[in-house]
C-alpha cells in the first residue's frame, strides 16, 4: 500500500462535489453506510476469488519483472532461500517478459481511435463533431497510455481497471475530466459474486487509500474530534475477534455476510505506528421507483414525475392508459473511515447523466468460474523449472570445474602446491608412487539432460501462450516465408481473446468519457479540433443563441447569419447521447493505417475499376506531408468529374485550420459530401 501523504484526488474531488448539496450522514454506531461499507470491504477482502487473485497477481508481476520474483511459489520463496543457504547458483532467465511484450507491443502499434456513430442519418454531422471532440479529450487525459497500461496489467495478472472521473480539485465548478489507473486487489475491490464484465450486476465497488490522519483532518476539519475519538476507541477494540456490527446492517440493496476480523485488516484500517488510516470510497447500487403511464393501444409509454401525476393522467382514458411502477437502478457513493465507523461524505453519484453505471471500468483478460488470470499464470511452472535446471547446470559446472585432485598419502614432494589452484609451480611425486588424479563424473551427460529439460520448458511456454517463435521474431532459416506467415497468424488467433475483451473495455471507457464530456462542457466554448486526416477546425459547442431552440429553429438562425464567419457548431451537447450511440474504432497508428492501405490496394488489383471511386480513401491512409492539401485536390478533381463520394467537405477554406462554412440546415439540394453543421 503506497504511503501517500494526501488523499486521492478522486476523494477530494468527490467530497467537493457532494458538499454542494449532500446531507451529512449521522456519525457513530447508527451510521448505516459506514457499517455497510466496512462490512462490504471485509466480505470482498476475504472472498475466495480475491484472496487467490491477490496472491497470484503479485506473483505474476514478479515473474514478468524477473529476478528473484521468478522463484516464488504460492507466495513463498522457500526454494530460493534454501539454494542461497547452500551457496549454490540461482539464476533467472526471463522468457515471460518477451512473450508479454509481444502482445502489449502489438496493442500499442495498432491503437484505435473511438468513433461515434449515430443511429439515424440526420445526426451524422453531430456524431462526427462529437468524434473529434472525444479524440481531443482523449489526448488531454492521455487515454491511450492509460488504456495500454490497463491492457498490460490484464495480460500479466488477469485484471486492470480505470476510473473515468471528474476531478473538482482545481475547478470546483465544472471540474476536469481525468482517467485514473487502478490495481484490482491493491486499491480497488468489488463484489466477489459479480458476473458481468461491466460490473452492472455488482452490489458495490470499493476504492481505498491509506492516508495520514493529520492530512485527513486538515481536509475534513469539521470531523476532527470525531475522527480522533473514534480512532482512539477503535485501537484496542479492532482485531480482538469481535463482530463487525452490533446490529444487522442488511438491507434490500446491499446485504453483507459477516466475517471474522483479523489483525491484518486491523493494521490496514488503522496503523497506529505511522498514524495512517484507510479511507474507503464506496460506490453501491440502490433503486428508485419510476412511474410509467402506458398506452397499450398506441404502444406508447410515458414516464411521469410522480405516482400522483401518473394516476391523474391515467384517469383521462382509463380504458387504454395503465399506471405501472418500475424500480430503476441508481448508483450512490460515500467516503467512510472503516476503522472509526465514520461517514465523511454521502450522496448520489456526482455524475448526473450517468447515474446507472459505476465510473470504474475493469478489463478482465480471462475468467473461468472463480479464476481470473492473464497470460503469465500458465507460464510460471515452465519458467520455474527452467530457472532451476539452468541454475543446476551452472552449479554442477562450477563445482566440478574446481575439483580437488587426489593423491596417495606421502606420495608428493610438495603437497602444499595442491592448495593453490592457480599456482604454476610443478607438483613433484616421489619415486614409486602414482601421479595425482581426479574423480571425473559424467558431466557431459548431466549437462545434456539438464539443458534439454530447460529447452523443453521454453517450448512449453511458447505453446501454452500461443506466442510462437515467429511472433517473437525468431526465424529458422529452413522455414519458408509462407510457413512463417501461417504460424504468425496462428499465434494471433490464440491471443484473440485478450484483444476481444480489451475492445469491449475500450468501448465502455469511451462511453464513460462521452458522458463526462456532456457533464463538464455546459457553457458556450470553442475548441480547435483535428479530424481524421489531421486537418484543424474551429468547433463551437453549446452556443448561447441556441438555448431553448429546437433543431429547426436554430437552423433558421444559422441560415440568416453571414456565411464567411461561420464555424462548425455542436449544439446542446448535454442531450447528445440521448440518442443511441455506438462506439466503434478507427485506426490511429501508422501501422494500422498501412495494413488497411495494403488491403485496399489488393482490392484495387482485383477490381481496377474501383480506383476513381476510392482514390480519396487511399490518400487518407497515406502518411505523407501536406496530406490535407493533396486530399483536397483529389476530391476537387473527383467532384469536377461528377463522381464525388461522401466524405469531408471540399472547396475553399477546408484546409489549413481556418473557420469553415457550414449550412445551418439541410437544404433542398445538399452537397453529397457536406455534413450538416447543426448538432443537437
Amino acid at each position: 500500500m503506497a504511503k501517500d501523504t494526501l488523499l486521492a484526488d478522486s476523494l477530494t474531488g468527490l467530497a467537493a462535489a457532494a458538499a454542494q448539496g449532500a446531507s451529512q450522514a449521522p456519525v457513530g454506531e447508527e451510521d448505516s453506510l459506514a457499517i455497510r461499507a466496512r462490512a462490504w470491504f471485509v466480505e470482498a477482502y476475504h472472498h475466495p476469488l480475491w484472496v487467490k487473485y491477490r496472491t497470484e497477481a503479485e506473483e505474476d508481476v514478479g515473474f514478468y519483472v524477473g529476478g528473484e520474483g521468478q522463484w516464488s511459489k504460492d507466495g513463498s520463496k522457500a526454494d530460493l532461500d534454501r539454494i542461497k543457504g547452500q551457496n549454490r547458483a540461482a539464476v533467472s532467465i526471463n522468457h515471460i517478459q518477451a512473450i508479454v511484450d509481444v502482445l502489449t507491443g502489438f496493442e500499442r502499434q495498432n491503437r484505435f481511435d473511438p468513433k461515434v456513430l449515430p443511429q439515424g442519418d440526420e445526426d451524422e454531422g453531430d456524431a462526427r463533431l462529437m468524434t473529434w471532440l472525444l479524440k481531443f479529450i482523449r489526448e488531454q487525459t492521455d487515454a491511450p497510455a492509460r488504456e495500454s497500461a490497463t491492457f498490460e496489467d490484464g495480460v500479466i495478472s488477469g485484471m486492470g481497471a480505470v476510473n473515468v472521473r471528474i476531478d473538482w480539485t482545481e475547478d470546483p465548478l465544472n471540474g476536469k475530466i481525468d482517467l485514473q489507473n487502478l490495481k484490482p486487489g491493491v486499491n480497488v475491490l468489488w463484489d466477489g459474486e459479480w458476473e458481468k464484465d461491466d460490473l452492472s450486476d455488482a452490489r458495490y465497488v470499493l476504492l481505498w487509500k491509506q492516508v495520514f490522519v493529520k492530512d485527513l483532518i486538515a481536509q475534513h476539519p469539521e470531523h476532527a474530534d470525531a475522527i480522533r475519538g473514534a480512532l482512539n476507541a477503535a485501537e484496542s477494540g479492532f482485531g480482538a475477534g469481535g463482530k463487525l456490527t452490533e446490529g444487522d446492517p442488511r438491507d434490500g440493496y446491499g446485504s453483507v455476510r459477516e466475517q471474522a476480523q483479523d489483525a491484518e485488516l486491523g493494521r490496514l484500517f488503522y496503523d497506529e505506528t505511522e498514524d495512517r488510516v484507510l479511507v474507503l470510497e464506496a460506490w453501491y447500487r440502490d433503486y428508485e421507483s419510476v412511474w410509467i403511464v402506458s398506452n397499450k393501444l398506441a404502444g406508447i409509454v410515458h414516464e411521469a414525475e410522480s405516482e400522483s401525476v401518473a394516476r391523474e393522467a391515467a384517469k383521462s382514458d382509463p380504458d387504454h392508459l395503465t399506471v405501472i411502477e418500475r424500480h430503476r437502478k441508481v448508483i450512490k457513493m460515500g467516503v467512510t473511515l472503516p476503522a472509526a465507523y465514520l461517514t465523511l461524505e454521502e450522496d448520489d453519484t456526482p455524475y448526473d447523466n450517468d447515474a446507472q453505471a459505476y465510473p470504474i471500468v475493469p478489463f478482465i483478460a480471462k475468467r473461468k468460474a472463480e479464476k481470473v488470470y492473464g497470460l503469465v499464470r500458465n507460464l510460471k511452472d515452465p519458467q520455474r523449472v527452467e530457472n532451476k535446471r539452468e541454475s543446476q547446470v551452472l552449479d554442477i559446472l562450477a563445482r566440478y570445474a574446481n575439483m580437488r585432485p587426489m593423491a596417495e598419502e606421502q606420495s608428493l614432494a610438495n603437497p602444499q602446491a595442491l592448495d593453490k589452484h592457480h599456482d604454476p609451480t610443478p607438483i613433484w611425486t616421489k619415486a614409486g608412487h602414482p601421479l595425482p588424479g581426479w574423480y571425473v563424473p559424467p558431466i557431459a551427460e548431466l549437462f545434456r539432460v539438464l539443458t534439454a529439460e530447460s529447452d523443453r520448458m521454453k517450448i512449453f511456454m511458447r505453446e501454452s501462450s500461443g506466442i510462437n517463435t515467429e511472433l517473437l521474431g525468431v526465424k529458422d532459416d529452413a522455414t519458408s516465408g509462407i510457413a512463417i506467415a501461417r504460424r504468425q497468424a496462428q499465434g494471433q488467433v490464440i491471443a484473440t481473446v485478450f484483444f476481444d475483451n480489451y475492445r469491449a473495455f475500450k468501448r465502455r471507457v469511451n462511453e464513460r468519457l462521452a458522458r463526462r464530456i456532456q457533464q463538464v462542457f455546459t457553457a458556450e466554448q470553442t475548441f480547435r479540433l483535428t479530424n481524421e486526416i489531421g486537418e484543424s477546425f474551429a468547433v463551437r459547442v453549446n452556443p448561447v443563441e441556441g438555448r431553448g431552440k429546437t433543431r429547426d429553429e436554430y437552423a433558421r438562425i444559422q441560415a440568416g447569419q453571414e456565411k464567411s464567419d461561420r464555424q462548425r457548431v455542436l449544439r446542446n451537447l448535454q442531450d447528445f447521447l440521448k440518442y443511441d450511440v455506438v462506439i466503434s474504432d478507427a485506426p490511429s497508428t501508422p501501422s494500422m493505417r498501412m495494413m488497411q492501405l495494403l488491403g485496399l490496394l489488393e482490392v484495387l488489383k482485383t477490381v481496377p475499376g474501383l480506383g476513381p471511386v476510392v482514390i480519396d480513401k487511399v490518400v487518407e491512409l497515406l502518411d505523407i506531408p501536406d496530406k490535407p492539401e493533396i486530399l483536397q485536390r483529389v476530391r476537387a478533381m473527383i467532384g469536377a468529374g461528377g463522381g464525388a463520394p461522401p466524405g469531408l467537405p471540399s472547396g475553399p477554406g477546408t484546409s489549413g485550420g481556418g473557420q469553415l462554412e457550414v449550412p445551418g440546415a439541410a437544404p433542398a439540394g445538399p452537397q453529397p459530401f457536406q455534413p450538416p453543421a447543426v448538432a443537437r
